[in-house]
């Protein structure tokens, strides 16, 4: 079992496992990992142990592994144990920096911008810093809004974004329908707003039938159930 001493460091001391011993496997484990996981633009910097430590010298192999659950990159923490005769486990402390190009502001951008190429670049970014999620093809932000001010370089993450509304309630809009290359269009009324992907109901303005349908256009509603 661990325990912790007065003495000098366990690294003079032969009876005991060396802190750099510990270190070391801690760190080529979890940039092994790490680099099968994030690729190679990696950054990791391992943790100290206290220099009270003292662990028996074990006589296996030391082992390390993630403990369930853990994460894969930010702060996190690396198992390692001895199985040997006199057994012992500890944790070492491990930090992960990955890097990765997300889209970013352009500039300093208000609330309700609606996003366009010339509002949006790609920068490298460290993704731990990100555990909302992020962008990387700005093409799939054009057309959406921002829902707070962000700053000039800033990521853009899915709590950041909303698309825009382009089906107001009460608008009149084109409901399509068919398969194999047929399709049908009727005029509807939209009985609530929508924004491209969202499903909403309309009013077939020919059979007064409530339909349900996905937003696929401005004005344009892909049409799915029907009810009476």
């Amino acid at each position: 079992m661990p325990f912790f001493a007065s003495e000098a460091s366990a690294d003079d001391d032969p009876r005991f496992q060396s802190h750099q011993s510990i270190l070391s496997l801690a760190r080529d484990f979890i940039e092994d990992y790490s680099k099968s996981i994030n690729g190679e633009s990696i950054d990791i910097k391992v943790g100290r142990l206290d220099p009270r430590l003292h662990l028996h010298r074990c006589d296996h192999e030391l082992e390390a592994y993630l403990p369930a659950g853990g994460r894969t990159m930010g702060n996190l923490t690396v198992g390692v144990r001895c199985t040997g005769s006199k057994p012992w486990s500890l944790y070492v402390p491990v930090t992960i920096k990955v890097f990765g190009d997300v889209v970013v502001t352009a500039k300093a951008l208000p609330r309700n911008t609606a996003l366009d190429q010339s509002l949006l670049k790609v920068a490298r970014r460290n993704l731990a810093k990100l555990p909302q999620g992020y962008f990387v093809d700005p093409g799939k932000l054009i057309g959406m809004k921002l829902k707070r001010n962000m700053s000039a370089g800033q990521p853009l993450t899915p709590a950041t974004v909303k698309a825009q509304t382009v089906i107001k309630r009460g608008q009149q809009v084109m409901l399509i329908s068919g398969s194999q290359g047929v399709s049908v269009r009727m005029q509807g009324k939209a009985l609530s707003k929508g924004a491209l992907g969202d499903l909403i109901r309309v009013r077939n303005l020919s059979s007064k039938h409530i339909v349900e349908g996905t937003v696929t256009a401005d004005g344009e509603v892909l049409v799915g159930t029907y009810h009476q």
